[in-house]
């Protein structure tokens, strides 16, 4: 596997931890107790940070290259990459739900709440699985290393901001949640 496709691959395991963290909450407010609002929030925001500006534009570039290879999974390819457009406008619309709620300018209810976050939660994770499942396997099996030097000359290199060897003071306590449930 290129090293492109392993950065890209722990990026979705790191994408998931997040999930699984937005899960926990989805889990407390069924049981009654409160969520962790800001907690939510700052993972919305890295998600639209990184997820929708890093990322996805670095699969699009590889998805462009693998799509000029072969016919084989373009359906899927095309489908990811309309959903690479899609998923900014998700997140943001999301993270301006938790900001509404954060602010008390918005009222929503437990269930409703629960809904919401559960609903973001499916539409990235279904994302992610049919990347690793379907496209991620094709690529690995289809590109060559002159297809890999092209994409590394249009990709730009961004450090993460939460997963990185520099965490943006944004995520702080979002990283040291991460690094206790690790431990």
């Amino acid at each position: 596997m290129h090293k492109i496709m392993t950065a890209l691959h722990q990026d979705h395991v790191n994408l998931a931890k997040l999930l699984q963290l937005l899960k926990e909450q989805v889990d407390m407010l069924a049981a009654g107790e409160d969520a962790d609002l800001l907690l939510m929030n700052d993972i919305a925001d890295y998600i639209r940070r990184y997820a929708d500006h890093v990322h996805h534009p670095k699969e699009d570039i590889i998805y462009r290259v693998f799509r000029a290879q072969t016919a084989e999974g373009e359906s899927i390819a095309a489908s990811l990459s309309d959903e690479h457009q899609e998923l900014p406008s998700i997140t943001l619309d999301f993270q301006r739900l938790l900001d509404g709620l954060v602010n008390d300018s918005l009222i929503l209810s437990r269930q409703d709440l629960q809904e919401k976050i559960t609903a973001f939660i499916q539409a990235q994770t279904e994302h992610l699985n049919t990347e690793e499942a379907q496209l991620f396997p094709l690529i690995n099996n289809t590109l060559q290393d002159a297809d890999w030097e092209s994409v590394e000359k249009e990709i730009e290199e961004h450090a993460d901001p939460l997963f990185g060897s520099h965490i943006l003071d944004r995520y702080r306590n979002l990283h040291k949640l991460m690094n206790r449930q690790r431990a």
